[in-house]
């Protein structure tokens, strides 16, 4: 394979990667998972869960949890796309209906490196100040 087809092979399986995440297929992103992969997400722990870094178990978990809080799928658009070697950046946004009732939105930025066909790392940068407050809002209307 040329570089070319190489670099459009990678920018596809980024792309399609986290279109499934957005769109609740979370067995088929999974699947696009090698078996050491991690996945970053800017922020505090101890004030947004999902911030930290992850192994591909705990991004299973993160993946099937997502799932379960947005039953079905988020709207995501996919802004812009730079691919250079195995590394994909991802310009993105997204709206979902959670399981709560509530309109979740935000806005992205991935750093998705692809070897052999497989996501090894992704790098997740967003509003953590929305998901905070996303979350925060969920907690007290639960009670």
């Amino acid at each position: 394979m040329d570089k070319k087809a190489e670099l459009e092979a990678t920018r596809g399986v980024a792309v399609a990667f986290l279109t499934h995440c957005f769109a609740g297929r979370m067995d088929v992103a999974i699947d696009l998972l090698a078996p050491d992969a991690s996945w970053w997400v800017i922020g505090d722990p101890a004030k947004v869960r999902v911030s930290g870094l992850k192994d591909r178990p705990r991004i299973e978990r993160m993946l099937t949890n997502l799932r379960k809080a947005f039953p079905d799928g988020m709207q995501g658009i996919i802004d812009a796309v730079t691919a250079e070697g195995e590394r994909v950046a991802i310009e993105a946004r997204s709206t979902a209906d959670a399981a709560n009732g509530q309109v979740y939105s935000n806005h992205y930025h991935f750093l998705v490196r692809v070897q052999a066909g497989r996501v090894v790392q992704v790098r997740e940068y967003m509003d953590t100040l929305g998901l905070y407050d996303f979350q925060q809002a969920a907690a007290a209307a639960a009670g």
